[in-house]
């Protein structure tokens, strides 16, 4: 997990809410240095130079969707902590994001303190969630439950080496590769390709699902 916070991105369209967002961003992580988009072809051309510590992505733009923003997030910036800010709090837009490497998910119509203290949050591991979308996600889980054994049964604990579920462990508690790194007394080279191996053997592509394998496994805690 990002403990330093510097640097900031939002993907935005409305200006009046890119401001809100420019002052919670400065708000939660004083000092922080902020880069702006209206588009996803604004955005993509911004992240060939930038590297934001946190970015905040809408997921309705004039030109497609911020979820296709939090693939490339999730998959050329893992160390960036995405969080979707938005006005929909369907299952939907929800879920989608969320697998496509989404860290939090809040909305707009929040008050700004509680979208300080939520972003704050991330600091410490928590995960930043409005109150009605963390209901949701336990509510989804809630009402699988009785599929819980068979998913758990399709996954293969024996398909992870020891080495490999340590770090699954770790980047599903929200370790960065920096971290893992560190942790684990090896090189963020090494944490990049068993993160690479972790994601072919369980067939995920985002630190959302990583997370959620990890639960079925029994490694998360």
């Amino acid at each position: 997990m990002n403990t330093n916070i510097k640097t900031g991105f939002i993907l935005e369209d409305n200006k009046d809410a890119q401001q809100y967002l420019h002052e919670v961003l400065e708000s939660s992580f004083p000092g922080i240095t902020i880069d702006v988009a209206s588009s996803l072809e604004e955005a993509n051309k911004l992240l060939k130079g930038i590297q934001p510590g946190i970015a905040l992505v809408d997921l309705n733009l004039p030109d497609g969707s911020g979820v296709e923003l939090l693939k490339r997030l999730s998959s050329e910036l893992p160390d960036c902590i995405s969080v979707v800010t938005t006005i929909y709090d369907d299952d939907n837009h929800l879920f989608s994001a969320l697998r496509a490497g989404a860290q939090g998910y809040l909305l707009k119509e929040q008050r700004r303190e509680l979208l300080i203290e939520a972003l704050q949050g991330v600091i410490e591991g928590k995960p930043a969630l409005n109150p009605r979308i963390a209901l949701k996600i336990l509510t989804h889980f809630s009402d699988n439950e009785e599929s819980t054994p068979a998913i758990r049964t399709s996954v293969d604990d024996g398909l992870l080496t020891k080495r490999e579920k340590q770090v699954l462990k770790l980047i599903a508690k929200g370790y960065s590769v920096k971290n893992v790194a560190s942790e684990m007394n090896i090189s963020h080279h090494t944490v990049a390709s068993h993160i690479k191996n972790i994601y072919s053997k369980l067939d995920i592509s985002s630190r959302a699902e990583a997370a959620q394998k990890a639960v079925q496994l029994g490694i998360a805690g």
